[in-house]
């Protein structure tokens, strides 16, 4: 993924519309609906700010010109920050995992809460489905290395940072080491 596919990025979008189904469905048909609103709102917050700081600030993908994300995943983000070639601190990857955590959860425990355990169920197992597929299928070659959920073979991402000396300085001032 070094460079941005809108194939790509229908893939991520419509590997969650499932749960988003499930998720809307379900509050509406247990009357909690209202509380839709909320969880829209986190959205926004969620991955155009907080994601935006914590992981997307770290990818190549930030530093291209421009003032606005164009990825497989955040399309569309402000470039509020500079960008950040060091990869994500641990405290950045815990930030990152309760955002995710709380976008999947909240709803999740609205429907059962609501009694829809069926759309729950639904709901739980397209989250697993979508994020599985994103990790398998987007992860595995995502050039945002530091990211929890990225895998890419360490000698792939050697061969990246060698060809991109300003990310090598930054992750080697972090304690990374270059394979042989």
């Amino acid at each position: 993924m070094c460079r941005f596919e809108r194939s790509d990025l229908l893939s991520f979008l419509f590997g969650f519309l499932p749960f988003g189904i499930a998720v809307v469905a379900g509050l509406v048909r247990s009357g909690l609906g209202l509380y839709l609103l909320g969880w829209l709102a986190y959205w926004p917050f969620f991955f155009f700010v907080w994601e935006g700081r914590v992981l997307c600030s770290h990818c190549p993908y930030w530093a291209v010109e421009g003032r606005m994300l164009r990825c497989h995943a955040n399309y569309g983000v402000i470039k509020f920050w500079r960008y950040r070639p060091g990869p994500m601190s641990g405290w950045e990857k815990a930030q990152f995992i309760l955002g995710g955590a709380l976008f999947i959860g909240f709803p999740l425990v609205l429907l059962l809460v609501g009694a829809e355990y069926v759309l729950a169920l639904i709901a739980a197992a397209a989250a697993v489905d979508a994020v599985y597929n994103l990790w398998r299928h987007g992860c595995s070659r995502c050039v945002n290395f530091s990211c929890p959920a990225n895998h890419v073979p360490k000698q792939v991402v050697d061969a990246y940072l060698r060809r991109n000396p300003a990310m090598l300085e930054a992750w080697e001032e972090s304690g990374y080491v270059l394979g042989d």
